[in-house]
């Protein structure tokens, strides 16, 4: 006789019509803290200052990142289906649902120290050179936060069931997906994945959060669970959480092959469409490194400047060395002060670095300019690398015009 949970089935979204999709019952929000990017769906990232006041970013400040309307889910209703696709021709899946209180007291409570950053950080950097496609973000999409919640690599031995005979072999070739219980205008709601090992990995940090800094994840970040993909660009992290399937292949969804990927400089928006498939979809986040304070034209009334920013690395490798510049770039000098903290069980380096350094005295002819070193010796290139979707810019960051006033001699 077969046994019941075979006729356990995920809901069956319907794709809903940008002009239908309903955005009054987002959250209220306040804004003095941010830089609204896109009302319908809201986009905003806080201001650069701000950003690095706090080495773990308040759920107030951290920037918010959307795709469509904020759902407004149950938490004692929400369930999350959880399956396994056979890799013959069938293509079966045997589900598995999980309810919210299943999720949060089956298995132990895993807490890291992750910052996630949107792949189109520093998007506005590349919209100089050439169009691109996409919100025009600044370099404040980015934010460090204190995250709980099971392990993914956990929940899928125990529900999942992966057979041990095949799982070497899964290991390599296979992907995690991830869907959302949302509505978005680009497909019937969001998605993506990523590759099994990563999820399977104890060090990789994958969890179900449904924790943000020791509270309920906000709806705007979440809630009631998010994946958190350590490492990763942001656009993995996958909100609103619904669905989780081992599959034979990447995710369908168009966030995973229509969209987050690095493109050839030859392709725009003429010839995109034939372009996609060609395009690795991108996963761990490359060196990045910007000055928060001072910002452009700042007027400083001070007799010393701290220059202050954050720098972040891909797939848990350490920032080791700061670099800055006050002319340009022509000669260089190490930062006085890195802050990075290593995850203590798994010894990698989710979060990022805030650094700063005292200057002396800035001339109203410098440039300001700045670069990392992660610990495999990778660094910045000296000039954007223009892509039509307008990802992944980590030239080094410049800053220009600043005055420093004259303090009276005393």
């Amino acid at each position: 006789m077969e046994s019941t949970h075979h006729t356990i089935q995920p809901p069956i979204l319907q794709r809903i019509g940008e002009h239908d999709l309903d955005y009054t019952h987002d959250p209220a929000r306040v804004l003095r803290n941010f830089i609204v990017r896109g009302q319908r769906p809201f986009n905003a990232e806080p201001t650069l200052p701000l950003l690095v006041s706090d080495y773990i970013t308040p759920s107030e400040v951290f920037f918010k990142r959307n795709h469509g309307p904020i759902p407004n889910i149950q938490l004692e209703h929400h369930q999350v289906f959880i399956g396994v696709q056979q890799a013959d021709a069938s293509g079966l899946v045997d589900w598995k649902a999980l309810s919210m209180h299943d999720i949060m007291t089956k298995w132990p409570k895993t807490t890291i120290t992750a910052s996630l950053q949107c792949a189109g950080n520093r998007r506005d950097g590349l919209a100089k050179v050439k169009e691109v496609k996409g919100v025009i973000w600044g370099a404040g999409t980015i934010s460090n936060a204190v995250w709980s919640g099971p392990r993914l690599c956990d929940i899928l031995k125990d529900i999942a069931k992966v057979p041990k005979d095949l799982l070497h072999d899964m290991i390599r070739t296979f992907h995690v997906s991830f869907e959302a219980d949302d509505h978005v205008k680009e497909d019937i709601c969001y998605g993506s994945s990523i590759p099994l090992r990563k999820a399977m990995d104890p060090l990789g940090d994958v969890i179900l959060a449904y924790e943000m800094n020791g509270q309920p994840l906000t709806r705007d970040h979440g809630f009631p669970l998010r994946v958190i993909v350590p490492g990763y660009i942001g656009a993995r992290s996958v909100k609103f959480l619904q669905k989780i399937l081992v599959q034979p292949q990447e995710s369908l969804s168009f966030f995973q092959r229509r969209d987050y990927k690095i493109l050839p400089p030859w392709i725009d928006s003429s010839n995109v469409e034939s372009a996609w498939d060609t395009a690795s979809s991108l996963g761990e986040m490359n060196v990045q490194c910007v000055i928060c304070t001072p910002t452009e034209h700042e007027v400083v009334k001070s007799k010393a400047v701290t220059v202050k920013g954050y720098a972040i690395s891909g797939g848990g490798r350490a920032i080791y060395r700061v670099e800055l510049s006050l002319d340009g770039g022509h000669t260089w000098e190490g930062v006085d002060k890195i802050e990075q903290n290593p995850d203590p069980k798994s010894g990698m380096y989710w979060a990022w670095a805030i650094w700063e350094k005292k200057v002396a005295k800035i001339n109203t002819s410098s440039e300001l300019v700045v670069r990392a070193y992660d610990s495999s010796g990778n660094t910045q290139p000296e000039v954007p690398i223009w892509n039509y979707r307008g990802v992944m810019n980590n030239s080094i960051h410049r800053v220009a015009n600043v005055i420093q006033m004259p303090q009276p001699s005393m």
